[in-house]
């Protein structure tokens, strides 16, 4: 069987390549899109091809490629709006992997991006949702939309018109013809299957604890003392929420390391920058370009406390790595993230728990343990090299009944 791979150039992409060779080698295709031919910016892998796709013409060819060659699997990493012209293109007995990435779940369905920003953020962002858009953008819309075959008859016309226009998207079009999705977290898939439940649940992950912390892996920050907030320059990050919450509480004597060189406007990361310097002065510290997993991991090795104030899923790479290497975590309790370490025994806390107590003392060596075991169980070589292999069975099957 072989699997044809669709990737952005993403700094994930060279590890997942990696992973994928040592279980099912010499039996993918892994296919980069790229708006022009110029060189891949992350993906070094000799494996990647670049796949240029400048409009619908490159699109409807590429398919006709995935025809003539009979494949019968693809895998979208991320399924972003060229990825879901190609899924929606694709034949229905080809079978459809979803790896989902996180914004493309969020940024592509309403009903789940209305929720991703808080209080600040929402106010620099001018978000409001108006009467109107609150009327639409909910579980009985949604519900009223998917069971117009029975209510035509019964809806007003400019009602059914609204509700086709909201929802009926590429993307919603895209998700019903998943065969199988494959969350970064379990407790991601049920939110797709708010979406559409026609498919099935798959385990994979993008890289394992040896190669995300390299020769830092027997390293711990126990001792640290600098915090580490967020993972990117997305607004998801929901970093001005966090900083008016550390300003109040009086936290001005520690490093505050902000990586904002991945994702993100200008603008806003701009304000974040600016923000931060007047509330943490020189003790405020962006991270505004792209910087080695060495040289990361090196600065980020003086933070022991860590804020993630995501609601969408997100930074779950840095979460093990930090998590692993002793940091004391706090993620919104919103998140799916948040809800699965818990649910499996993760010593974290809520962003609601940050108090001058909460980040004084670090995680105890009893507390670092155990999560060093309950992480090395699920992200270890051998575990997820297991997962591939369950994702293969599952693709398997699937091929199988289609």
């Amino acid at each position: 069987m072989e699997i044809l791979h669709v990737f952005n150039d993403d700094k994930f992409i060279d590890p997942a390549i990696k992973l994928i060779e040592s279980v099912y080698p010499n039996s993918s295709l892994y296919f980069i899109i790229q708006s022009n031919e110029s060189p891949f910016k992350y993906v070094k892998s000799p494996l990647g091809k670049p796949l240029i796709l400048k409009g619908s013409e490159d699109e409807i060819n590429f398919v006709k490629f995935i025809h003539d060659n009979k494949i019968k699997v693809v895998f979208f990493h991320a399924l972003d709006f060229k990825k879901q012209h190609l899924v929606n293109l694709l034949k229905d007995e080809i079978l459809k992997v979803w790896f989902i990435w996180g914004y493309d779940l969020y940024y592509n369905w309403p009903l789940f991006k209305k929720n991703i920003f808080e209080k600040e953020t929402k106010k620099y962002l001018n978000i409001n949702f108006n009467t109107k858009e609150k009327i639409i953008y909910n579980t009985f819309s949604l519900f009223l939309f998917k069971n117009l075959y029975k209510l035509e008859n019964v809806l007003p016309n400019k009602i059914i018109r609204i509700l086709k226009n909201k929802y009926d998207t590429a993307f919603y079009k895209a998700v019903k013809k998943i065969d199988i999705v494959v969350p970064v977290v379990p407790t991601e898939y049920k939110l797709v299957r708010k979406i559409d439940d026609n498919n099935v649940y798959g385990p994979f992950t993008y890289g394992c604890i040896e190669d995300i912390l390299n020769d830092k892996i027997n390293d711990n920050v126990l001792d640290a003392r600098n915090i580490l907030i967020g993972n990117s320059g997305d607004p998801s990050n929901n970093h001005l929420d966090i900083f008016k919450k550390l300003n109040e509480l009086g936290i001005h004597d520690r490093k505050i390391i902000v990586p904002l060189s991945y994702a993100g406007s200008k603008d806003y990361i701009a304000h974040v920058i600016e923000i931060g310097k007047r509330y943490f002065g020189e003790n405020f510290i962006p991270l505004v370009n792209f910087m080695p997993l060495k040289e990361y991991n090196q600065l980020v090795s003086s933070c022991g406390f860590v804020v993630f104030n995501h609601v969408r899923q997100q930074a779950v790479a840095n979460i093990i790595a930090m998590s692993y290497m002793g940091a004391k975590i706090f993620l919104n309790e919103k998140s799916p993230v948040y809800e699965y370490y818990k649910s499996i025994g993760i010593n974290l806390k809520g962003i609601k728990q940050i108090n001058k107590n909460t980040l004084i003392t670090n995680l105890t060596l009893d507390e670092f343990k155990r999560n060093q075991r309950i992480l090395f169980d699920i992200y270890s070589r051998d575990a997820v090299q297991n997962k591939i292999k369950i994702l293969l069975n599952v693709v398997n099957q699937q091929i199988t009944s289609k």
